[in-house]
């Protein structure tokens, strides 16, 4: 009688504590709440989940992740602190859980997940990069180890995707680093890993479609539409989100969909109503004013890049805006007001996060103060906006025209030709013009630049995808070897970065 008593009592143990345990369904409720910035909803959301069941620590570890979201755009000290604060205690008590329980799989899924996001968050904001490499490492080899006791663990397959994506894009200059890391990467197995956490995960499907999206991301001639139909289904289930309809925004503007992207972010700008408003308008300004100096509307560029920057930090990236800014007012005829921009593009920036982008632009301010905008480079600039808005015919004419001294008024450097000739390339590559497109990329790279060195291993990279197409194998892999061995010139790490995710892509 007694044993059957004990039995009873711990059935009913058993029973109240399957009673208590937070449902799914109310974890999902919460992480919406985020997903529609309403960030001060889900954190009074999850304490009160906290309060119901003090055992689970879904609560605790989604409340952090908050302070994530808020610190990742805004670059807030104290909204990182208390990040870090929150993160310290969900690491201790799962911890404590694993202590008293090795397979304690959920326990082991949070702290791997809270390891990887302390990571994230310390490499973006720029701080403790030691202990920003330290829980990198720790959240992947226990999710690693999470998924080899537990392969139907599926929302574990997202970090280790991130990782191996992360580590795949190294460029090879920085391989040394895998080293210290201790891992390798691998972009079509991280690919593979979101899939899997997307399709089968129980909390990582929005996350891992966010991710997939952009690594989804082919060039531009393969006019491939999976990452934009991942993002448009993300903006249907959360219609009142801002945040997906500006990745959507961005999105279109690399397909030439410019007015589509206006239309976005003009949304996303209606819906700005929750947290984060000012990071919202900072991000979307900024793809308005873009839109708009590549549909040639300067007074426009103008008016969205002004309101655009009075949203930066110091840390953000921003002297692409302010080169866009001066052009524009360049080429409405005010110098005055271009000057004034240009002096404002900054060289301070951190150059081994910033250093690509801010330093080119840097470098091209440095030139429009020297002199002002005559009549080629301002028909370069025109018709460069043109092909990027999917007018690749009216682009043609005036690029060939412009080979014509009498036309352009003025007699051509070598690097002048050089950009001609580039720009003639890229134009009938998204027309599907191979055979002209190829003709324009060699004439490019067998000229002698001297400031714009950057042509050429572009011009490489732009042939060797054409050869490969054509089935000329070898000759793509020598140009592509050639391309390599070059170094110390204008985005070299972005075009590693494009070389590495084409390869993985084939």
């Amino acid at each position: 009688m007694k044993r059957y008593l004990l039995v009873f009592i711990v059935f009913l143990i058993q029973l109240n504590s399957l009673k208590a345990a937070i449902p799914d369904e109310k974890i999902k409720a919460g992480m919406d709440l985020i997903y529609d910035l309403k960030f001060d909803e889900a954190e009074n959301f999850f304490n009160s989940l906290q309060k119901e069941d003090p055992e689970d620590l879904r609560p605790l570890f989604y409340s952090s992740q908050i302070y994530f979201y808020k610190a990742l755009p805004s670059r807030s000290n104290d909204d990182y602190l208390r990040f870090l604060e929150l993160s310290d205690k969900v690491i201790e008590i799962a911890e404590k859980k694993l202590d008293k329980n090795e397979k304690d799989y959920d326990s082991m899924y949070i702290l791997g997940l809270a390891h990887s996001y302390r990571s994230l968050l310390m490499l973006n904001l720029n701080k403790n990069l030691i202990g920003a490499a330290f829980s990198g490492k720790t959240g992947y080899r226990i999710l690693s180890d999470l998924v080899k006791e537990n392969p139907g663990y599926y929302d574990a397959y997202m970090g280790l995707g991130l990782y191996k994506i992360a580590i795949g894009f190294v460029p090879g200059k920085y391989q040394w680093l895998l080293s210290i890391i201790g891992f390798e990467g691998n972009l079509k197995e991280g690919k593979q890993y979101l899939k899997t956490s997307y399709e089968k995960g129980k909390f990582t499907s929005v996350e891992s479609r966010v991710y997939l999206s952009f690594f989804s991301i082919k060039e531009r001639e393969e006019q491939s539409f999976e990452a934009v139909n991942i993002m448009r289904q993300l903006v249907k289930e959360y219609p009142q989100s801002p945040v997906f309809r500006l990745f959507l925004a961005s999105l279109y503007q690399q397909m030439s969909r410019m007015d589509e992207s206006i239309e976005l972010t003009n949304e996303a700008l209606r819906l700005n109503t929750n947290s984060l408003q000012n990071e919202m308008k900072k991000g979307a300004y900024s793809l308005l004013g873009t839109a708009y100096f590549r549909k040639n509307n300067f007074n426009e560029a103008i008016r969205n890049f002004e309101e655009h920057l009075k949203y930066v930090h110091n840390d953000d990236r921003y002297n692409v805006s302010l080169f866009l800014l001066g052009l524009s007012y360049e080429l409405s005829g005010n110098r005055l007001k271009a000057l004034e921009n240009y002096s404002k593009v900054r060289e301070n920036y951190i150059n081994e996060r910033d250093g690509e982008g801010e330093k080119f632009f840097y470098r091209l301010a440095e030139q429009r103060k020297g002199r002002g905008l005559n009549k080629f480079d301002s028909l370069l600039i025109v018709t460069m906006n043109l092909r990027e808005c999917g007018k690749l015919d009216e682009a043609l004419v005036t690029y060939n025209n412009l080979l014509n001294p009498e036309y352009s008024g003025k007699k051509l450097s070598e690097d002048d030709i050089a950009k001609v000739y580039f720009e003639l390339g890229n134009t009938f590559f998204l027309k599907n013009d191979l055979r002209s497109a190829a003709e324009n990329y060699k004439k490019c790279i067998n000229i002698s630049v001297e400031a714009e060195t950057w042509l050429k291993p572009h011009a490489m990279f732009e042939l060797g995808k054409i050869y490969r197409l054509e089935g000329k194998i070898k000759e793509s892999d020598d140009l592509f070897d050639e391309m390599s061995s070059i170094s110390d010139f204008d985005f070299e790490v972005f075009l590693d970065m494009r070389y590495i995710n084409y390869l993985n892509n084939r």
